[in-house]
């Protein structure tokens, strides 16, 4: 029996991941466009050939698709970084399962995501901030962060809910802050924390939807070398802003997953890096900020409307 149909290739051929299919024996089956793009090769040098044939620097025990034939178990969202044939650094996010059937293993199936240049872009503005923050510039950043006088309006609900962040800044508390897009969330994250005595402290902000999670957590949390292909030994945001704040916009936007390992940072005040063996105490005020209230605080948990 045929590992793919041909009602599948004809699918498979508009997919905008990168697919790579092998038989039982390793053999290439099915390579599309995609994965051409992404690791820079085409797909006549692939098809009907051995994996360490195509790519010789891979072994056994690193392949994805090998390791999944020979354990016949999933391997689900893995990092991978790695030089393509053409000279290009490359980051995926791969995801790798065994294909049976009758229950009997016939080949494996392996799909790329393609997050170069969302990594390249993350990775550069953890180093800026690493920087800034090494060089002692917190007073140059102080001055363009936001103030409760820079806050104006007249309306009952603003004033209200000004009331509700001045008190929130005399506190040490985490803070989560709801309200519809451009209605100033981080514009109140900011005096918040210019009115609370983290003020001389950094005020690091993240966009957890601007980000994909499988690259989220190693912006928050940092990396151990070697922990993933291409990791290196690099700070997260918590470990940057420790002292100051974190706020974190559209916090609603993270995995079920990764909030509970935020979850854990903030009642412990510890974090672990990806791949590290120890953990490391941070001492860092979060504020959240959603659109709309699905959470249920804690009694210790700061509120504002």
């Amino acid at each position: 029996m045929k590992v793919i149909s041909e009602q599948m290739v004809k699918i498979l051929k508009y997919v905008g991941e990168g697919i790579h299919i092998v038989n039982k024996d390793g053999i290439t089956v099915y390579y599309n466009d995609a994965m051409e793009a992404i690791e820079g090769i085409k797909k006549e040098k692939v098809i009907d050939r051995h994996i360490l044939e195509v790519y010789p620097n891979w072994k056994k025990e690193n392949s994805t698709l090998l390791m999944v034939l020979k354990n016949q178990k999933e391997i689900l969202k893995k990092k991978q970084s790695y030089i393509n044939l053409k000279g290009e650094k490359i980051n995926t996010i791969n995801t790798t399962v065994p294909l049976f059937h009758n229950d009997e293993l016939i080949g494996a199936v392996e799909i790329s995501s393609n997050y170069t240049e969302v990594s390249n872009m993350s990775n550069q503005i953890i180093d800026l901030q690493q920087k800034l923050i090494k060089n002692n510039d917190v007073k140059i950043i102080k001055s363009r962060y936001y103030t409760f006088d820079d806050l104006i309006g007249k309306n009952k609900e603003f004033l209200k809910a000004l009331k509700h962040a001045k008190k929130s800044a005399g506190m040490d508390s985490s803070v989560l802050i709801f309200g519809e897009t451009g209605t100033g969330k981080e514009l109140f994250a900011q005096s918040i924390h210019s009115a609370s005595e983290r003020k001389e402290m950094p005020f690091i902000a993240q966009n957890c939807a601007a980000i994909p999670d499988s690259l989220l957590e190693g912006i928050l949390f940092g990396s151990v070398k070697g922990s993933f292909t291409g990791a290196e030994n690099r700070p997260g945001l918590f470990e940057q802003a420790s002292g100051g704040t974190l706020f974190l916009d559209e916090i609603n936007s993270m995995s079920g997953e990764l909030q509970a390992k935020l979850l854990r940072a903030l009642q412990e005040n510890y974090i672990r890096r990806i791949g590290g063996q120890k953990d490391i105490k941070v001492d860092v005020r979060i504020i959240a900020a959603l659109k709309t209230v699905s959470l249920v605080l804690s009694e210790t948990e700061s509120f504002i409307s």
